[in-house]
């Protein structure tokens, strides 16, 4: 960024007290070891790894800036004394600039941002925050101090990247500038970076999320123009300085048309439609000589004016360093605090080839027409009623809370002209799923079956970059065993161009095992037989290497060095990808690390065209590209498909989010129990059975003959609209979460509230069933150590289990008899496996069950790895089949538990028989505790006909009993 104004240089001179401290390196991560072990209340995890983050980067600029290196040290060891005094040294940096870290998923190297806090900060206020994406040459830590006002010629930013920086202006505005892996441009783990970076100062400062700006000049430009028009929702504000609108402008030359389909799904110009709700603005300079021009945002504005979207655009006579008049040397601060989000538009649009981007507003894509080409929505709200238009969409999402439709009992829907729903609200919850199927658009969701490209599974092989990796290189030929290692060891610093500071782990194929591969995507690379695990894969796999070539379809390539790369779901492990890169020879396999940036699922390279790395698209490298279709099959294989026609399930309720792979899976089935969908023709059936089904169907506002399963339909009483209690409201995804981001149950906490979004309610849909709301009843996950301590303090025996499956905080098996009452799985061979937080309140159920004389307890179900959308796969819930209490008596819950599923259990008329009586006592006790979110009895469905089941819900206050 080359100076425009006055030249100011920082020099750092060491003063009489740094050069006579300079606390080394093992000294500093002794003391920090010491804190963690002894952390005051105080102080969050996450200063911690702050902490650690600034004692790394001491330590890795030490041979190069010698005077920063020292300075990092002293302020560690600064912060070290904050801590051991009790305090948390973060919030004490008022109008300084420091820096922050976190442990990010995608790479081992603890990844850091320069954040400022105005002079005076009171967490009790709500700041707005800018986030800055910095330009070439730099890094979030210079960037920061450049943009509070330390101007300098670009041409000296590497002699400044770790220098510590005084502001020369101090907004009342939180500032972060991340570093987004170096030069990678802000797209995939540069993208991810940011976001992560907005969630981690939001969970330690006090941010007001509806004044949330993005701004960023030159490659910070361009981010900002991707970022922006993919997250356009997210923000109040996107300003983009003196970048290019397009990557296929940025990239020049002539990419192939995968590359083009690849580049348009982080192109701002062909995304912009998004930002229709958002106070978007872009700057540029008239005379800007790089790789910028002015033409391309004259390029922009001309689309805009052809969508009818006018362009808040600004030109100036200078060259590329426009930020300080865009800025207005900090004035314009107070005029960017005043724009506010938009939480609840009338007008949505969506255009999005990438589901980690689909999203905008209350409107979400849950399917893609021949991913990944652009799908577009247009949605328009009124009182009572929706209306959208789609192009290559099956599958979309409506989040009923944040549309404007009013207060009203009834909702109609039309999407591409015809009606889709026309009913009673109340059965709809929060989130309305709508499916196109046999071409008419119904609630509900596609219909499951064989593999699919859906949210987290879709491809291409740029769309694990955002995620965890291990490199796998293969053992099973000595030969090659060194050049595969070598080969996975260049490919674990990351595939893309001008990316830093990125580091994933590499592993031998012998070490490998299946938990691996279920918390991580896996990257194989081997020759014919030389690698395990890919060895297991390739009867599954759809192109495959030989000794001759690379076989794709019936097509084998034959080349000197011939190879290829591609990505598929891993056949192994549900839910995961498996990048191969593979080639008849090692050194074939060394050159898949040589590949453009642009990819789409497949790439076959030969090895004269990929002896250099090529800047951003394809040289002569490339054989052949290709996507797979929408089934994961190669599409020259692939005949002319027969129309789906399954009918698909109306879906009436649903906590926040989509839900793609899925008809209709009881909410605590049994492994492999998957509820049939509905029947084309209804089947045999009484007077009063079709008068059921149809009052039924009446209130669902689907067809007469729609028939649903018997287990959710239940045998109740002819249905009307009262019998349908509304729902109460669907907890949001929490922003703030008991346990640190940096605490294992604090990173699985995360994940589950994410995953959790997307289940399907089925309790909504269940009639008769009762809700309360207790506001008390709200849990956060605690702190791993915190929940173990309190196991400890209730006199639970436990052992710790291992790590079993990526959404289970703290596993552990119960060893003995709590409070006197034995646990005992129904299968001798198996344990009672809970994560802490469900055990943690065995002694809220061991109380009332004493009372009841209750000493043994055998339970059906506890931890279990399926199906994916109940709460046993994150060990917070548990099927209880029978009790025996303390005179011999066994309450069966088959045999004993009288069903009553015309009335509301609790308030139902007790059964007069005395075992019958006492299962039900003890259901409705376990509910008037308040500390479970499901009380499931028999009345629930022919699926919890034979057990109890309770489980519990972060951040649900909601309690449902049936």
């Amino acid at each position: 960024m080359r100076s425009w104004g006055i030249l100011v240089v920082c020099v750092l001179v060491l003063s009489p007290t740094l050069a006579q401290a300079q606390p080394s390196v093992d000294d500093l991560r002794s003391r920090l070891d010491a804190a963690r072990a002894a952390r005051p209340t105080a102080v969050p995890p996450g200063s911690l790894d702050s902490i650690a983050y600034v004692i790394d980067v001491a330590e890795r600029i030490a041979s190069r800036f010698e005077t920063p290196s020292a300075e990092w040290r002293a302020r560690a060891s600064r912060y070290l004394d904050a801590v051991e005094a009790g305090r948390d040294p973060y919030p004490e940096q008022g109008g300084l600039i420091t820096n922050r870290g976190y442990d990010s998923p995608m790479s081992t190297i603890r990844q850091g941002y320069a954040v400022y806090i105005p002079p005076h900060y009171d967490p009790s206020r709500r700041y707005p925050l800018l986030v800055m994406l910095h330009g070439g040459s730099s890094n979030g830590n210079l960037f920061l101090g450049v943009v509070l006002g330390n101007n300098m010629d670009w041409l000296t930013y590497s002699q400044h990247l770790w220098d510590e920086y005084t502001p020369r202006t101090t907004p009342e505005w939180i500032i972060v500038a991340p570093d987004g892996f170096g030069q990678v441009l802000w797209r995939w783990m540069g993208e991810a970076d940011v976001l992560q970076v907005i969630d981690d100062v939001s969970a330690h400062y006090s941010v007001d999320s509806e004044r949330v700006v993005l701004n960023g000049v030159s490659n910070g430009g361009v981010g900002t123009y991707a970022l922006g028009m993919r997250h356009a929702s997210r923000f109040s504000m996107v300003i983009a300085m003196a970048g290019a609108p397009s990557w296929l402008q940025y990239t020049g030359g002539s990419p192939t048309s995968d590359e083009r389909t690849a580049m348009l799904t982080y192109s701002g110009m062909h995304l912009v439609e998004n930002s229709l709700d958002t106070d978007f603005r872009f700057f540029h300079g008239t005379v800007d000589p790089g790789p910028m021009r002015p033409a391309f945002v004259r390029e922009m504005e001309a689309h805009m004016r052809e969508l009818g979207i006018e362009p808040h655009v600004q030109w100036f006579e200078m060259g590329h360093d426009i930020m300080y008049v865009v800025h207005r040397h900090g004035r314009a601060y107070d005029g960017w605090a005043q724009v506010t989000r938009d939480r609840r538009p009338a007008d949505v649009r969506v255009v999005s080839g990438d589901y980690r981007a689909a999203e905008q507003h209350w409107v979400s894509v849950t399917r893609i027409v021949d991913f990944p080409r652009l799908a577009r929505v247009e949605a328009h709200a009124t009182e009572g009623e929706l209306t959208l238009t789609t192009e290559r969409v099956s599958e979309v999402a409506l989040d009923l809370r944040d549309a404007p439709i009013g207060t009203g009992d009834t909702l109609r829907v039309v999407v591409d002209g015809a009606e889709a729903y026309a009913g009673p609200r109340a059965p709809l919850a929060h989130v309305l799923h709508l499916a196109r199927i046999d071409g008419r658009w119904q609630p509900g969701f596609l219909p499951a079956g064989g593999l699919a490209k859906v949210p987290g599974l879709s491809g291409p092989l740029t769309d694990p970059y955002a995620d965890g990796m291990i490199h796998v290189y293969g053992t099973q030929d000595p030969r090659a065993t060194d050049a595969l290692r070598q080969a996975a060891e260049r490919g674990s610093h990351g595939w893309p161009i001008w990316l830093w500071n990125f580091q994933q782990p590499v592993v031998a194929d012998t070490d490998v095992t299946d938990e691996m591969m279920r918390d991580h995507h896996v990257v194989l690379y081997g020759t014919p037989g030389a690698n395990s695990v890919l060895e297991r894969m390739w009867s599954d796999l759809p192109i495959t290497v030989q000794a001759d070539g690379v076989r794709v379809g019936a097509t084998v390539h034959r080349d000197v060095g011939v190879g290829v790369r591609f990505v598929y779901p891993n056949p192994i492990v549900h839910g995961r990808y498996v990048i191969v890169q593979a080639s008849p020879t090692a050194a074939g396999v060394d050159r898949g690390n040589n590949l453009p940036d642009f990819l789409a699922d497949y790439y076959v390279y030969d090895g004269a065209g990929t002896r250099s790395r090529p800047r951003l698209i394809s040289g002569r490298g490339a054989v052949e590209t290709g996507y797979f279709d929408d089934r994961w099959q190669l599409r020259t294989q692939v005949t002319e498909a027969s129309p789906v026609s399954t009918p698909t399930v109306p879906y009436l309720g649903g906590d926040d989010g989509p839900r793609a792979d899925v008809v209709l899976v009881q909410d605590d089935a049994e492994a492999g129990d998957v509820v049939t969908a509905g029947l084309a023709t209804p089947p045999e059936e009484t007077d009063a059975e079709r008068e059921r089904r149809l009052a039924f169907n009446a209130v669902l506002g689907v067809a007469d003959d729609f028939v649903l399963p018997p287990d959710v339909l239940l045998q109740t009483p002819p249905v009307t609209l009262p019998y349908f209690t509304p729902v109460p409201e669907t907890p949001s995804v929490p922003r703030r979460y008991g346990a640190p981001r940096t605490d294992p149950a604090g990173i699985i906490a995360r994940r589950i509230a994410r995953r959790v979004a997307s289940f399907p309610n089925y309790r909504a849909i269940i009639p008769g069933g009762e809700w309360r709301v207790r506001r008390r009843t709200r849990w956060s996950f605690r702190p791993e150590a915190e929940c173990l301590a309190a196991l400890d303090a209730a006199e639970i025996s436990y052992t710790r289990q291992p790590d079993l499956d990526s959404s289970v905080a703290a596993p552990i098996r119960i060893d003995a008899p709590v409070d006197g009452i034995t646990f005992v799985m129904s299968r001798p061979e198996e344990s009672v496996v809970l994560s802490c937080e469900m055990a943690a309140r065995l002694p809220v159920l061991t109380a009332i069950l004493r009372a009841h004389h209750v000493t043994h307890v055998t339970v059906l179900s506890a931890f279990r790895s399926r199906p994916r959308t109940s709460f046993h796969t994150m060990g917070l819930a548990l099927d209880i089949a029978s009790f025996e209490t303390d005179d011999g008596r066994s309450l069966s819950v088959l045999d004993s538990f009288v069903e009553t599923p015309s009335s509301r259990t609790c308030a139902a008329e007790r059964p007069s028989d005395p075992s019958a009586r006492t299962l039900l006592r003890i259901a409705c006790e376990i509910a008037d505790t308040g500390s479970f979110s499901s009380v499931l009895t028999p009345n629930y469905n022919d699926g919890h006909r034979n057990h109890f089941h309770v489980d519990i819900r972060p951040d649900d206050p909601r309690v449902f009993v049936r």
